[in-house]
């Protein structure tokens, strides 16, 4: 790495000289160990983007989204997106915040315990003061730890998840490029979160979540929890969402939901990536906390549950690799065949899931129209959840998704 010429790339993403910065990451990139410190430093500046004209600002979210899709691949693979990453990112504006600025603000909030001061974030961000609130999430890092910080500013999401599932979707993103970063350059990702939910939850009533004790009656059973919502015994879905919670398998709760956002995104892809964001953020959560989530999103997601026969993998197609993967490239390029062929026919030829999510990525270069922020989430999404099914059930996500992409 020419270390100068890297500092000089760094240097220049909170300006407006996205020229100069382009010409440098072209010269970076000719090595491509360069793109991981490429992608930090991208990460790093975007968790400072603020624009007090936008409600719901994307530029994390599209950031973060296009973070976990490049680990999927290895460059060379994905520097397409990587670069559209650096464009994108002079597009934003960003916060003149420094992080010497952020440690004495939190250090100025008085010693407290844990609950004072998670009782005292959520009253200001209540009312609107979000330097106020900044202050106290970033002592309650200070203090107890990041774990902690990130727990109560996912939680507070919860009071109102937002239109579309913005609210709870920009926690996450918030929360873990924070977890990426580590300390102290978190406080950073956390100060503008505590600012964007002092914004968008002002004047929100705290969501009254009960505490619950144990298991209860139910069982921590995937398999039932399906055939349950499918049949729509909905009356028996919350005491096996309980049980998955406290069995500390929040995630595992999500598979079913998954499966059905999969097949019905909704608009933009906001529905698969609201599933998405919420099982990723189950860890962040109480046991109560997973139950009182995954149960609303149940009821409220979508309403067509199960795994579509038709989508069902046979055995060996019998068809080479070769050409399988030439006619996947052609699904991607011009979308024929149509990706739920092509996709099947390489699954069932036994190219590795984890390879065919790699070449979707690499592809994304060739996407050269459509409305990039929702196509990164969306496809981000829609590649998580082909991943967390697992190789049985990746068709449904990959071949809706890519049915649908570019927007």
């Amino acid at each position: 790495m020419a270390s100068k010429d890297f500092d000089r790339f760094l240097s220049l993403l909170p300006t407006l000289e996205g020229q100069k910065a382009v010409q440098l990451f072209d010269s970076l990139i000719k090595d491509p160990a360069n793109a991981g410190p490429i992608l930090q430093g991208l990460l790093s500046v975007v968790s400072n983007h603020a624009d007090p004209q936008l409600q719901t600002p994307h530029g994390l979210l599209t950031v973060q989204s296009a973070r976990d899709l490049l680990l999927f691949t290895r460059p060379p693979g994905g520097l397409s997106l990587l670069r559209f990453l650096v464009l994108y990112s002079f597009t934003l504006r960003k916060r003149p915040l420094s992080l010497s600025v952020v440690q004495a603000s939190a250090r100025a909030i008085p010693a407290a315990s844990l609950d004072e001061l998670a009782l005292a974030y959520r009253k200001a961000v209540g009312g609107g003061f979000g330097d106020q609130a900044a202050s106290l999430l970033g002592r309650i890092a200070l203090d107890s730890g990041l774990a902690a910080a990130s727990h109560v500013a996912v939680r507070t999401s919860l009071d109102d998840l937002g239109r579309l599932g913005h609210n709870l979707l920009s926690a996450t993103a918030y929360v873990q490029t924070a977890e990426i970063m580590g300390a102290p350059r978190a406080l950073v990702p956390l100060w503008n979160l505590a600012h964007l939910q002092a914004l968008s939850l002002s004047k929100v009533p705290i969501a009254n979540i009960p505490e619950l004790k144990g298991t209860g009656d139910g069982e921590p059973d995937v398999a039932l929890l399906e055939e349950l919502v499918v049949e729509g015994s909905f009356d028996r879905v919350e005491a096996v969402l309980r049980a998955l919670a406290f069995e500390g398998q929040p995630d595992e709760a999500y598979r079913p939901l998954l499966v059905a956002a999969s097949a019905d995104p909704g608009f933009l892809g906001h529905t698969l990536s609201l599933g998405h964001s919420a099982r990723v953020a189950s860890r962040h959560l109480s046991p109560s906390e997973n139950v009182w989530l995954s149960w609303r999103l149940y009821r409220t997601l979508t309403t067509r549950f199960g795994y579509p026969e038709f989508l069902e993998l046979g055995g060996p197609s019998g068809v080479d690799r070769d050409s399988v993967l030439a006619a996947l490239e052609s699904s991607l390029r011009f979308k024929s065949p149509p990706a739920e062929t092509t996709v099947r026919q390489a699954l069932e030829a036994g190219v590795p899931l984890e390879e065919i999510l790699a070449r979707v990525v690499d592809f994304y270069g060739n996407w050269t129209v459509g409305e990039k922020e929702h196509t990164i989430s969306y496809l981000n999404a829609a590649l998580q959840t082909a991943k967390f099914l697992g190789k049985d059930r990746a068709l449904l996500p990959l071949a809706i998704a890519l049915s649908k992409l570019p927007f």
